[in-house]
């Protein structure tokens, strides 16, 4: 039996790096998995190594810079295994390298709908959901650039 028995989680960014290897870590410690991510079969494969492996793990397809994608699912997430315990928000892309003055906006748009509001967008529904189980835990992982800065990013 392991520390997250009973729990249900939802990982976004879960078809590969740390998205993936969180899903799996769930899943080995006890937790039914609400894997997510764009790429449906990636995300699909992650699910099935969590089966493999005697976990419990969905996918719900979503992208988590639109917030009726992640209401979706929490409440796919929710519809399936009845409550919400954890969330890991990890979804995020690199956007492209240019100085300011050149960036294109709809890049810069993508990345703050990716890196930045999907974060909100996500904690906005996972909250509400998690209070009616008297909390939970939420962990929002950001790239080095969340920390640092670096020539055309």
């Amino acid at each position: 039996m392991g520390i997250l028995e009973g729990k249900v989680a939802i990982v976004t960014g879960g078809r590969s790096g740390f998205g993936r290897a969180m899903s799996l870590l769930y899943a080995k410690e006890g937790a039914k998995v609400a894997v997510s991510d764009i790429v449906t079969e990636s995300g699909e494969e992650t699910v099935n190594s969590i089966s493999r492996e005697g976990g419990e793990a969905i996918f719900v397809k979503a992208d988590v810079g639109k917030p009726e994608d992640c209401e979706n699912l929490v409440k796919q997430a929710v519809s399936e295994y009845k409550q919400l315990n954890l969330a890991f928000n990890n979804a995020g892309i690199g956007g492209v390298s240019a100085p300011i003055g050149e960036y294109p906006i709809d890049a810069w748009d993508k990345v703050i709908k990716i890196n930045l509001s999907s974060v909100f967008y996500g904690m906005r529904y996972q909250i509400p959901q998690m209070l009616k189980n008297n909390g939970g835990v939420i962990v929002n992982m950001a790239s080095i650039l969340g920390l640092v800065g670096f020539a055309g990013s």
